[in-house]
């Protein structure tokens, strides 16, 4: 018999936002302002990684101080322009306030910093359906390992057996599953294999329901 479902852990960006427009502008204006080269191609590439991952695979070793500097500039960058923009991705909200309605946990597991994730949930009122919200910088490894997931499960309280993940991302979709948990993933259209081993995909959230996490 299949153990019911008792907790839904949102991933953020291209789930709940897409704000991958305002990422890669602010990657590029910290890098105009740091005078070390930045492509689309090394955006798209490294985006969903950690800003740690990130700044020593593009630009090579360097002191931890100096990372983190990159990256608190970049992330100012990104909340300025993510608190103008922020909009909620089709569906989102809706399936947010059903999921509370029917009784579910709810958490946001995101590799984002944190203050990132608080300046989305303010604008966009996630506070309302969510229960946790978990940063990928507080754990010690970022997805495809399940960390993040794990510790959002722990905060709810909810066995990652009685936990699904809602994702965009390969690495996500196999975080979800190293963690125990079952996952839809929202493909937008792709077929890409590491999206298609999820239990259930959809183009897009306005096709998900609460029936359809009953029947996972």
């Amino acid at each position: 018999m299949t153990i019911p479902i008792r907790a839904v852990i949102w991933d953020l960006d291209g789930v709940i936002i897409d704000s991958a427009e305002e990422h890669n502008i602010s990657w590029h204006r910290m890098a105009q302002d740091e005078g070390v080269p930045f492509t689309d191609e090394q955006f798209y590439a490294t985006f969903g990684m950690r800003n740690d991952a990130i700044i020593p695979l593009l630009w090579g070793e360097m002191s931890r101080e100096h990372i983190q500097r990159m990256a608190d500039k970049k992330e100012l960058y990104y909340r300025a322009a993510i608190r103008e923009k922020a909009r909620a991705l089709p569906g989102a909200l809706e399936l947010l306030s059903a999921l509370k309605e029917a009784g579910y946990a709810q958490a946001l597991a995101s590799s984002a910093p944190i203050k990132n994730i608080e300046v989305v949930s303010e604008v966009l009122g996630l506070k309302t359906f969510l229960t946790a919200l978990v940063s990928g910088e507080t754990v010690p490894h970022g997805k495809p390992a399940p960390d993040v997931f794990l510790k959002a499960a722990q905060e709810l309280g909810i066995a990652p057996s009685e936990s699904l993940v809602i994702e965009d991302a390969v690495h996500g979709v196999e975080a979800a599953h190293a963690g125990g948990m079952r996952c839809v993933a929202v493909t937008y259209g792709k077929q890409t294999p590491g999206l298609l081993a999820a239990e259930l995909t959809v183009n897009t959230l306005t096709e998900m329901s609460v029936e359809k996490i009953k029947g996972l």
